[in-house]
């Protein structure tokens, strides 16, 4: 396993990461403006979610059925991230869009207070990485694809889809984990009776 890891930051390009994350900020840095000015098209996703999200957990579910949907709403969100690659320009566009996303759930969620200092929590520190993963795999393969430079090595997209699974999905597992045990704690907290 380490070796596999090992192996796919061998690989990957340092500077396409580092760029990849910094477009995510340029999305967070957007979303207060977008929530603040309520720009529809750039709010009705995530606002779409924060409701979906608010009504699932009126309810009080299994850690389990907790897990699977956090996990699988990650890994598909993720994944579609991958497959981005074939769309040339799509994953900048993906990276930024999803800085957006998460910046208005977290502005909405926080109501504006440690917007940036948010990003801090355990969860953060192990989804963004991933993300910016899957991202740099994304640019990465449709810039030696379709482009052909010459200093990125040739990878099929069928390896990039072995390292997503080697490196993503195990960051999304354990941050996977942490949420729900937050979520259920959480819970207990606020039904101390239960």
């Amino acid at each position: 396993m380490i070796q596999s890891f090992l192996e796919v930051f061998g690989v990957l390009d340092t500077q396409i990461f580092i760029g990849a994350a910094l477009l995510f900020f340029v999305g967070y840095a957007i979303a207060p403006t977008a929530y603040f000015k309520k720009i529809r098209w750039l709010t009705a996703y995530p606002f779409y979610i924060i409701k979906l999200m608010d009504a699932f957990f009126q309810k009080k579910h299994h850690p389990l059925k907790i897990f699977i949907i956090l996990f699988s709403l990650n890994s598909l969100s993720l994944f579609s991230n991958l497959l981005s690659a074939w769309g040339i320009i799509l994953p900048f566009l993906f990276i930024l869009y999803m800085g957006i996303n998460i910046g208005v759930v977290m502005y909405h969620t926080l109501e504006g207070k440690f917007y940036y200092v948010g990003l801090f929590n355990p969860v953060a520190l192990l989804e963004l990485p991933a993300a910016w993963l899957s991202i740099t795999m994304a640019i990465q393969f449709s810039m030696q694809h379709f482009f052909g430079l010459a200093y990125l090595p040739e990878i099929t997209f069928g390896q990039y889809l072995s390292y997503f699974m080697y490196t993503v999905i195990p960051l999304l597992v354990v941050a996977g984990i942490i949420e729900t045990i937050l979520i259920v704690k959480s819970e207990k907290n606020d039904n101390p009776a239960e």
